[in-house]
């Protein structure tokens, strides 16, 4: 019977540890089961937001370009300026941002566009330094490059040394930015040497060189009924100074056509002045000056459309500066020389004069005297020869000019000729003539 308990016993506790065993198992299950919900809703949820935020972000971007956009075209609206090209960089490098690159390069190229429209020298290297680094921060660094060679070439035409070194150490430092440390050191140490240079006492003689200046104009017209006239005509002047010569060319060329004209249809008119001059020192030069005049109103002894009247002149001699200015390009020089004038007359179709007299030439020739803020040309020649001391010619050419902007002016001229031996007894011994007008210089 005790046995029969124990075994009983035994048996009930046997069930109960394996019942107990089945339970903890469930349970363990329906824990799992549970963590796995949790997982699924938590990973659901986060796709969620992460969909949500690349929504959100979508839309702002767009906001911002709608600003961008607006903002953009309000620019420009304004005037070509150093304050336009800033406002311009910084819309591309936002344009960038957003991941607009065609829009940002379409924006550098415009602020390149009016930056080199400036004539300023010094605002249009600062703004294409600006321009340059631009280029670079949205990862166009050949073309920011590029950019920065075509600068340097630029400031170092500058005449203005000071300066010069002032904007070859502002590009040395756009280099640096770039990651261009090597290019930057070399610009850095001829910044250097220019700034020393200019900090210097100026030396009187040999002169600084400076780049040459020109102007051009053309003239033209057509005109076609019973008979057909037409003229087409350039004006040049060109001024180039070296270290110790310079030369100065003032010329007018034109050809004159007209199919009513018995003789000479097509009729050239010339008016040439050309001066050299090699400087000894400061103070005296060497010079030799050509002249010619063809058909030329201003000395012409009649000019009739079937008359010719040529003079040409080549003179040498000895020039003694009065007034330098600040460039040796602006001078006042005194000459006395002597050369060969050769006069030819055809008028009313009789030759009047064709001959060849020995001149002197004592004369003043003037270039950007200051008069306040007007600046005056002069050439004042007394010319007699020394075959007849009654032929002899005193001509006075005033040219003032009254500046409008760094390369427009106001040009207003006065020309006066004395000849006192006449080709005819009716013409008055002194001519005239005033004119005015505008002029651009390159």
């Amino acid at each position: 019977m005790m046995r029969h308990n124990n075994f009983l016993f035994k048996l009930m506790v046997l069930l109960l540890f394996r019942a107990k065993i089945i339970w903890i198992f469930f349970l363990i299950q329906l824990l799992l089961l549970s963590w796995d919900s949790l997982a699924i809703a938590s990973s659901d949820s986060n796709q969620s937001s992460h969909v949500q935020l690349i929504s959100s972000s979508q839309k702002q971007d767009s906001a911002a370009k709608s600003r961008l956009d607006q903002s953009l075209e309000l620019i420009n609206e304004m005037d070509e300026s150093q304050h336009k090209i800033n406002l311009l960089n910084n819309h591309a490098l936002s344009y960038a941002e957003l991941g607009y690159l065609d829009i940002a390069n379409k924006i550098l190229e415009q602020c390149l566009a009016i930056a080199r429209g400036f004539e300023d020298l010094e605002l249009k290297v600062t703004s294409l330094t600006n321009i340059a680094k631009s280029y670079d921060q949205i990862d166009q660094k050949s073309q920011a490059f590029e950019i920065l060679n075509d600068v340097v070439e630029l400031a170092t035409t500058v005449i203005d040394k000071s300066l010069q070194g002032q904007l070859l150490f502002e590009i040395s430092l756009k280099y640096d930015e770039i990651g261009q440390e090597e290019l930057a050191q070399t610009l850095l140490t001829q910044s250097q040497t220019v700034i020393a240079a200019s900090n210097q006492p100026p030396t009187e003689f040999p002169f600084s060189a400076t780049p040459p200046t020109f102007s051009l104009g053309v003239v033209g017209n057509l005109h076609s009924f019973r008979d057909t006239a037409a003229l087409l005509g350039f004006n040049f002047d060109y001024s180039q100074q070296w270290t110790e010569n310079d030369l100065f060319v003032d010329s007018s060329l034109s050809l004159d056509y007209d199919s009513s004209r018995s003789v000479n249809q097509l009729r050239p008119i010339t008016y040439v002045v050309s001066v050299y001059r090699r400087h000894l020192n400061a103070k005296w030069n060497f010079f030799t000056e050509f002249f010619n005049s063809t058909n030329q109103d201003l000395y012409s002894s009649k000019n009739d459309d079937e008359d010719l009247t040529i003079i040409t002149g080549v003179y040498a001699g000895g020039g003694l500066n009065l007034w330098r200015g600040d460039s040796p390009s602006n001078f006042l020089d005194f000459q006395l020389g002597f050369g060969p004038r050769y006069e030819f007359d055809y008028i009313d179709f009789k030759r009047r004069r064709n001959q060849v007299d020995p001149t002197l030439i004592f004369g003043f020739l003037g270039r950007n005297v200051p008069l306040g803020k007007v600046k005056l040309n002069q050439t004042f020649a007394i010319l007699p020869s020394l075959s007849s001391l009654e032929n002899f010619f005193i001509v006075s050419d005033s040219d003032l000019s009254i500046p409008l902007s760094a390369k427009w002016s106001f040009s207003n001229r006065l020309f006066m000729r004395y000849r006192n031996e006449k080709i005819f007894d009716n013409n008055p011994n002194l001519e005239f003539v005033f004119s005015t007008g505008v002029d651009y210089q390159f």
